[in-house]
């Protein structure tokens, strides 16, 4: 997912070299699993839209594709609605 996300920062003229290389990765990741986890892990709906399906939607737009992103987020949505969350 952070490949393609970075690609289409990339695209955007959005990520620089030094964003990349001070551990944006690693932490960004964390980051994502978490949120994701805990809201699952609290009954709420996964804040996903805002933050993945947008990224989902600037790959769309940017030609770039998005393969893992697109599959990440037909999961995570499938989910939210088996637990009625969505």
């Amino acid at each position: 997912m952070m490949v393609e996300a970075e690609a289409i920062g990339k695209a955007l003229a959005c990520v620089s070299r030094s964003t990349l290389t001070n551990g944006w990765r690693g932490r960004r990741r964390r980051r994502a699993q978490d949120v994701d986890v805990a809201d699952f892990e609290r009954n709420r709906p996964p804040e996903i839209e805002p933050v993945v399906g947008a990224v989902a939607e600037l790959g769309r737009l940017t030609g770039i594709a998005t393969p893992t992103i697109d599959t990440v987020l037909a999961l995570v949505r499938r989910l939210a609605v088996e637990r009625k969350l969505a």
